[in-house]
C-alpha cells in the first residue's frame, strides 16, 4: 500500500511541475526522493509487518500523503491559475506570478519539510541491506512444497459432480494430444479437484508428473525432472534428454498454478508433439492464460461456473465444523450465513470449518466468526492464497481492486460507473493512441481474467457490464485498506473518525454520523443509502470538503443542487444521478476540473451557459426526465462544440431557444458516444455532416422531433459504432448503415418502414441484437436462411399491422433469445422445431406457434 500512495503523490507532483513551473525546485527534489523510495519499496507488499520495515514503510506512506496534501491545498488556493484560455493565462500570470504568492511560499516550506523527513527514513544503504535480508514475497518466492495437495483420507463432497467433465476429457479416445487449461480463481478449489482427478486416472498412462509450476524456467526443468524420477542430473541439454524421455510414451504431465505466458512457453517446446494420445493440463486462476494455452486441441474448464451447490457447501461445512457433520439447532441459522458468505468457495469452507471443529459450539462463537469474515478474514489460508495475486498487480491495478470496497456488501457495480470513478480517481496511467477509458478497460478485464472480480452481467459484446468481488475478498481489501487508510467504509454510528480520512463511503441510513466532523482531508465522499437529515446537513458537510476530486451522491435524497458543491475547484467526478434536483447553478463554471458530471434520472432540462466553461470534461449524462419519467433530452446552450474533449455526450436535444446545435457538434471530434433527442427534418444534413467528423464514435442515439428521420446524406461514417439507436419515422434504412461491419447492436423504434427492414438488414456480419419497435407497418416478417448468422437476440414489438412471421431451419443459426409481443394482429408465428429448442429464451405467445415441415 505504501507503492500505492507513493505512485498517487508522484502523479500529482507531475500534474504541478507541468501547470506551475515556477515552483518546480522544490517540488522536483521531493519527487525524486520519492522515486528513489518506490523503487526500493517496490517488493515490500505482503512484508510490511517484518521487523525494522513496517515503521519505515508507514513513515514514507504517511509523508506520501502529506505531499498530496500539500500540492493539493496550493491548487485549491490560486485555481485561477488553470486558466483553460491560454492568453488569459499568460496575461494572469504575468500579472499575479505564482512566485509571489503566499500559498507559493507555503508549497516550497512545506516540500522543503518533507524532503528533510524523507532523507531521515531514506538512508537507501540501510534499506538496501534491510530489503535484501528480508523474506521473498508471495510474489516472488517459491510456493513451499506443504502447501501442494496431498491424497484425501476421506472423498470430497463435490468431487465426482465437478470433477465428472474432466475425467471425461482425460479419458476420451482422442488419439492426438490434448492440452485442457483448469481455470479457477483462488479458493475455488482446482488444484485440489484435480489432484483427486490425477490420482484416479495416472495409472490409464504410462509416464505421469505433478508439477507444482516454478516462476523460473530453470526451478521448473527442475521440477519435470524430479517429478519424472529422472536420474540426477548430469548436464547437458535438458530440455532435448526431456523431450526424448517424453518422446515414446502415452504421458499425463498436471501443471499447476501457472502465472504467466513465460512460464508456459518455458515448457511448450520440452513436450512433443507425435500424437500419442498424451494429456497436458494446466491450472491458473488467469483466463488469459487458459486461452493461451490453446492449440487444436485444447479445451478450457472453467472451475468458477461450477461452484458448490447450496448443498454440497452445506455438507461440507458441517463436515468440517461438526464430528458428527450435523449442525446443533442452536447454531444452524449462522451457520447457514458462514456458508452464503463463502458463496461456494471450497478452500474457504473448509478452513472455517476447521476453525470452527475447535471452538465451542455456541451462538456467540459462530457469530464471532461470520462477523470475522466481513472485516478480518485475513487469518484464512484461503486468504493467503488469494493475496498471491493481489500482489501481482501493478500499483494502479492494486488501486483499481482496492476501490471495489468502497461499494456495499453483494453490490454489483455497472462498467460504466466504475471506469469513470477510476479515472477521476487519477488510478489509470495514459498511453499513448489510448484513451483513459480504453485503458481503464484494460485494467478491469486483466482483474477479471486473474479471477480477482467477478462478472455479474455481460453485455452482447462481450464485455463486462456489471461486476463485483466475492464477500470473503471484500473483507480482505476492506481489512487492508481501512489499515492503510485507503477507503474508510462508515456502516455504524459507532465507527472510528479518524482526523484524515482519504476517502470516505457511508453505508448507513441515517447521516446525523457525518455532523461535526472535519472533511479536510476527505478526497472521496460516496454515499450509498441515507435519509432526509442528509438534506438539511449538506451545506455544513460540503463547507468542509476542501479538497474533495470525487462525489457520488447517486440516490441520494437531494431536492436541490447543493450550492457549496461549486467552492470545491478540485471537484473531478461529480453524480447526482437519481435525485430530484432540477436546475444546475451558472457558478457551476468554477468546477474547472471537472471530468465527470452525471445528472442522469433528474428532473434537470436545461444546462447553463456556465457548463461551457469547463475545459476538461470528458463525460457529460443526462437525460432530462420530465413527466411521468419519460426521457425528453436535455437542452444545451449554443456553443457547446468548445467542450473538445468531450467523449460522452447524451442526451441532449438537438435544438434550443436560440436555434440549432447540430452544426456546432462537428467540433466534438474526441466523441464516442452521442444521444441527441427532437431532431428536425430540416436538420438531416447538417447532423450528417457532424457525425462524419466524429471518426471515434461508437455509440449514437438519435430520436426525431415527431418528424421524419433524414439521415441519407452520410457518405462517410465513421466506422468505429457498433450501437446504433434510431427513433422515428423512416422512408428507408440509411444505405451507410449497410457499411458498419463492426455493428453489433440495433434498434429502430416507430420507423414504420413500409418494406421490411429484414431484407435489407439480413447481411450485417456483426450484428449480435436487433430491437424493432413499431419498426414496420407491413404484415409479414419472413426471414431466409442464414440470414442474421451472428445474431443472438431479437426484438419484435408493437408492430401493429403485422399478421405472419415465418423463421426457416437455418435463419439465425445462433439466436440465444427471441421476442415477439404486442403485436395485436399477429395470427400466426410458424418456425421449424429444431429452432425451437435451441433458443434459451422465446416469449413467443405458444397459441401462435406453428411448426415449418
Amino acid at each position: 500500500m505504501a507503492e500505492i500512495a507513493l505512485s498517487g503523490a508522484l502523479a500529482l507532483v507531475d500534474r504541478l511541475v507541468l501547470a506551475y513551473p515556477h515552483v518546480t525546485h522544490d517540488v522536483e527534489g521531493v519527487k525524486k526522493v520519492l522515486d528513489t523510495m518506490k523503487g526500493y519499496l517496490k517488493d515490500t507488499e505482503g512484508r510490511e509487518d517484518t521487523e525494522g520495515l513496517k515503521d519505515r514503510v508507514e513513515k514514507v506512506r504517511n509523508l506520501a500523503y502529506e505531499t498530496e496534501d500539500a500540492i493539493e491545498e496550493y491548487m485549491f488556493q490560486v485555481p485561477e491559475h488553470f486558466h483553460p484560455n491560454q492568453v488569459r493565462k499568460i496575461f494572469h500570470n504575468v500579472a499575479h506570478p505564482v512566485k509571489n504568492f503566499i500559498p507559493g511560499s507555503q508549497l516550497s516550506s512545506s516540500m522543503r519539510d518533507i524532503k528533510a523527513k524523507l532523507k531521515d527514513i531514506n538512508d537507501l544503504d540501510t534499506l538496501r541491506i534491510l530489503s535484501s535480508n528480508l523474506p521473498s514475497s508471495s510474489m516472488a518466492g517459491e510456493i513451499p512444497s506443504e502447501a501442494y495437495p496431498y491424497p484425501s483420507i476421506e472423498p470430497l463432497v463435490g468431487i465426482e459432480r465437478r470433477g465428472e467433465e474432466l475425467v471425461r476429457l482425460i479419458l476420451n479416445n482422442e488419439p492426438r494430444d490434448v492440452v485442457i487449461s483448469v481455470l479457477g480463481g483462488a479458493g475455488s478449489g482446482k488444484t485440489t479437484l484435480l489432484y483427486e482427478v490425477y490420482q484416479m486416472v495416472k495409472v490409464t498412462f504410462e509416464c505421469h508428473a505433478w508439477v507444482p509450476v516454478s516462476r523460473s524456467c530453470e526451478g521448473m526443468l527442475d521440477r519435470i525432472w524430479e517429478a519424472l524420477e529422472l536420474p540426477a542430473y548430469q548436464g547437458g541439454d535438458r530440455r532435448r534428454r526431456l523431450h526424448a524421455h517424453l518422446q515414446q510414451k502415452r504421458y499425463i504431465l498436471v501443471l499447476d498454478g501457472i502465472w504467466s505466458e513465460d512460464e508456459w512457453k518455458c515448457i511448450r517446446n520440452v513436450l512433443p508433439r507425435d500424437n500419442q494420445g498424451s494429456r497436458t493440463i494446466i491450472s491458473t486462476r488467469k483466463r488469459n492464460i487458459a486461452s493461451c494455452c490453446a492449440t487444436s486441441h485444447h479445451f478450457i474448464y472453467n472451475l468458477n461456473l461450477n461452484p458448490l451447490t447450496n448443498k454440497e457447501a452445506s455438507d461440507l461445512f458441517l463436515k468440517k465444523a461438526f464430528r458428527s457433520g450435523k449442525s446443533l439447532e442452536s447454531c444452524a441459522d449462522w451457520s447457514e450465513k458462514i456458508v452464503k458468505r463463502c458463496e461456494g468457495l471450497p478452500q474457504a469452507i473448509v478452513a472455517i470449518g476447521n476453525i470452527l471443529s475447535n471452538k465451542p459450539k455456541t451462538v456467540m462463537e459462530f457469530k464471532k466468526v461470520h462477523d470475522n469474515l466481513e472485516f478480518e478474514p485475513g487469518s484464512l489460508e484461503y486468504i493467503r492464497k488469494f493475496s498471491q495475486s493481489y500482489y501481482h498487480l501493478s500499483p494502479n491495478l492494486k488501486s483499481c481492486f482496492m476501490y471495489f470496497c468502497n461499494f456495499p456488501e453483494d453490490y454489483s457495480v455497472t462498467r460504466g460507473r466504475l471506469i469513470r470513478l477510476w479515472i477521476a480517481e487519477g488510478f489509470i496511467e495514459k498511453i499513448r493512441g489510448q484513451t483513459l477509458e480504453q485503458v481503464a478497460d484494460d485494467y478491469l478485464d486483466e482483474l477479471v481474467q486473474m479471477s480477482l472480480v467477478q462478472v455479474s452481467r455481460w453485455d452482447c459484446e462481450g464485455r463486462v457490464r456489471s461486476c463485483r468481488v466475492s464477500n470473503l475478498v471484500r473483507g480482505f481489501i476492506l481489512s487492508k485498506s481501512e489499515k492503510e487508510n485507503f477507503v474508510t467504509v462508515i456502516t455504524t454510528p459507532q465507527a472510528n473518525w479518524s482526523e484524515k480520512h482519504r476517502r470516505l463511503s457511508l453505508h448507513i441510513c441515517t447521516t446525523n454520523i457525518l455532523q461535526g466532523k472535519d472533511f479536510s482531508y476527505v478526497r472521496t465522499f460516496s454515499m450509498f443509502g441515507g435519509d432526509k437529515s442528509f438534506e438539511l446537513l449538506v451545506k455544513g458537510v460540503f463547507r468542509n470538503f476542501r479538497l474533495l476530486r470525487v462525489l457520488d451522491l447517486e440516490n441520494a435524497v437531494l431536492l436541490v443542487f447543493p450550492q457549496q458543491v461549486v467552492t470545491l475547484n478540485l471537484l473531478r467526478y461529480l453524480s447526482l444521478r437519481n435525485t430530484k434536483i432540477d436546475s444546475l447553478p451558472k457558478s457551476i463554471k468554477k468546477l474547472q476540473n471537472l471530468m465527470v458530471l452525471d445528472l442522469r434520472q433528474t428532473s434537470v432540462l436545461e444546462l447553463p451557459m456556465g457548463i461551457l466553461e469547463i475545459p476538461k470534461l470528458l463525460y457529460l449524462l443526462v437525460d432530462g426526465r420530465g413527466r411521468n419519467n419519460a426521457i425528453a433530452g436535455v437542452e444545451v446552450p449554443q456553443g457547446i462544440g468548445c467542450l473538445k474533449w468531450l467523449q460522452k455526450l447524451s442526451l441532449v436535444k438537438a435544438n434550443n431557444k436560440k436555434g440549432s446545435i447540430v452544426e456546432e457538434l462537428g467540433n466534438l471530434i474526441e466523441l464516442r458516444k452521442l444521444g441527441i433527442t427532437e431532431l428536425k427534418n430540416k436538420d438531416g444534413r447538417d447532423f450528417c455532416a457532424s457525425i462524419e467528423k466524429m471518426e471515434h464514435l461508437s455509440s449514437l442515439y438519435v430520436e426525431s422531433a415527431n418528424e421524419f428521420l433524414d439521415l441519407k446524406y452520410v457518405k462517410k461514417p465513421p466506422q468505429m459504432i457498433n450501437s446504433l439507436f434510431l427513433g422515428g419515422r423512416l422512408d428507408n434504412i440509411p444505405e451507410w448503415i449497410l457499411s458498419l461491419n463492426g455493428l453489433f447492436k440495433l434498434e429502430l423504434r416507430w420507423s414504420q418502414l413500409a418494406k421490411s427492414p429484414l431484407e435489407v438488414l439480413w447481411a450485417l456480419p456483426s450484428l449480435k441484437v436487433l430491437h424493432l419497435h413499431d419498426a414496420y407497418s407491413g404484415e409479414e416478417f419472413k426471414f431466409g436462411a442464414e440470414w442474421f448468422l451472428e445474431l443472438r437476440i431479437l426484438v419484435i414489438e408493437q408492430c401493429r399491422w403485422l399478421k405472419c412471421v415465418v423463421i426457416p431451419e437455418r435463419a439465425m443459426p445462433k439466436l440465444q433469445k427471441l421476442t415477439i409481443r404486442y403485436c395485436n394482429n399477429l395470427t400466426m408465428v410458424r418456425m421449424a422445431i429444431s429452432t425451437l429448442t435451441r433458443i434459451e429464451e422465446t416469449i413467443v405467445p405458444q397459441h401462435l406457434l406453428n411448426f415449418l415441415d
